[in-house]
């Protein structure tokens, strides 16, 4: 049987650019995500292959949405891949409650959540088994007029860090791709000008680090975190070999 991966914002960006990694690389694929006619537009593309889950991770119901369609598909998961996220630029005294709020909910609430959801599925016998937090060096440099993102981030770090300590027992690890700024429909939008936007990372790049960290969880290795900046390569942070 193909592994599976269950894979947030899968609609666009770096979601949608990890859907086809993994399609690539012979997995069935989750795809999560909001827009319906993106999800199926994936789904046709990849046949059996693509399960389309259409849900708003921010909400409670749609968590539970997520956690039956997966139930409704399948008995094990092989890994999970968090894509999904929001940007907000503003200084302090424009981010609103609300705003402030938001970014905290999709960065951090939600991947708790949706892990805790689907807990039971990546527990069971075999390869250890993979959580994926798409972060941002936004948690490690300091950027100006991104208080309400750099702190969920710093906050989404922490997250993945729990998940693999109390988890690896389980034979289950947590890791992290932190990338700089990466072209997408979301930054296109967000005020970036052009010539950062034409430096920036592309949503393929970063898949393939994502693909990289799960395959060395599965092989038995581990990989904590791995850093993108637009122009340079790719660096890696607590390799460590085969686990006992």
């Amino acid at each position: 049987m193909r592994p599976c991966i269950v894979i947030t914002g899968a609609s666009s960006g770096i979601g949608a650019a990890c859907v086809q990694r993994f399609l690539a690389e012979g997995w069935d694929i989750g795809a999560v995500g909001r827009r319906c006619d993106r999800l199926e537009a994936l789904a046709k593309a990849g046949g059996e292959r693509v399960r389309p889950i259409v849900a708003d991770l921010s909400q409670e119901a749609g968590i539970a949405a997520i956690a039956r369609g997966v139930e409704a598909w399948r008995k094990d998961l092989a890994a999970i891949a968090h894509c999904a996220g929001d940007f907000l630029v503003a200084p302090i005294e424009a981010t609103t409650p609300a705003e402030f709020e938001r970014i905290w909910r999709i960065t951090v609430w939600a991947k708790h959540m949706l892990t805790r959801a689907l807990l039971a599925r990546l527990e069971g016998r075999g390869a250890p088994k993979a959580i994926v937090h798409v972060a941002s060096l936004a948690a490690h440099e300091d950027f100006a007029g991104e208080t309400a993102y750099m702190s969920a981030m710093h906050g989404l770090i922490g997250l993945a860090r729990a998940q693999d300590i109390e988890l690896r027992d389980r034979g289950i690890r947590a890791a992290v791709v932190s990338p700089g700024l990466v072209r997408t429909e979301l930054t296109e939008r967000s005020g970036f000008g052009a010539a950062a936007l034409e430096q920036a990372l592309t949503p393929g790049a970063i898949a393939d680090s994502v693909f990289q960290l799960v395959k060395t969880i599965r092989e038995g290795g581990y990989i904590g975190e791995i850093f993108h900046r637009p122009g340079v390569g790719p660096s890696r942070s607590t390799l460590s070999g085969p686990q006992n």
